[in-house]
């Protein structure tokens, strides 16, 4: 059984956790921010627009590993679905479509690659049939 819920795959219904993957990947931090922007007001007040974000953070990822989440974005970006945390509450997992980013540069040597950061933009919230 998967102790944490990220989730990721090419289709909402192909959605699988991250754990049991072909090649499982270990949990990381993850990141949400609601909104793209934040603009403050003449009056001091501030609101966000855009769509919002999340990161999915690893401080270290095997050369398998890596590859595994490559399979999902073979270029610079592919349009991706998955489950993460969102900010409205700690324990709180949501499913959205997104924009999945691969980073163009990694910190690595030839078995490792470490600090590796995905950037999951353009969020937009699913509901699923069934959980």
């Amino acid at each position: 059984m998967p102790l944490y819920e990220y989730q990721i795959g090419t289709t909402m219904g192909g959605l699988v956790n991250i754990e049991s993957l072909p090649t499982p990947l270990p949990n990381m931090k993850s990141y949400y921010k609601q909104f793209s922007e934040l603009v403050t007001l003449a009056n001091g007040a501030s609101f966000g627009r855009g769509f919002a974000s999340a990161e999915w953070r690893w401080n270290l990822l095997t050369r398998p590993q890596r590859d595994q989440l490559r399979t999902f974005c073979p270029g610079t970006s592919a349009a991706v679905y998955i489950r993460t945390r969102s900010n409205d509450n700690e324990d709180e997992y949501k499913y959205f479509q997104a924009i999945m980013h691969f980073p163009i540069e990694e910190e690595k040597d030839t078995t490792v690659r470490m600090d590796v950061t995905i950037v999951f933009t353009h969020l937009i919230e699913q509901i699923p049939l069934e959980e």
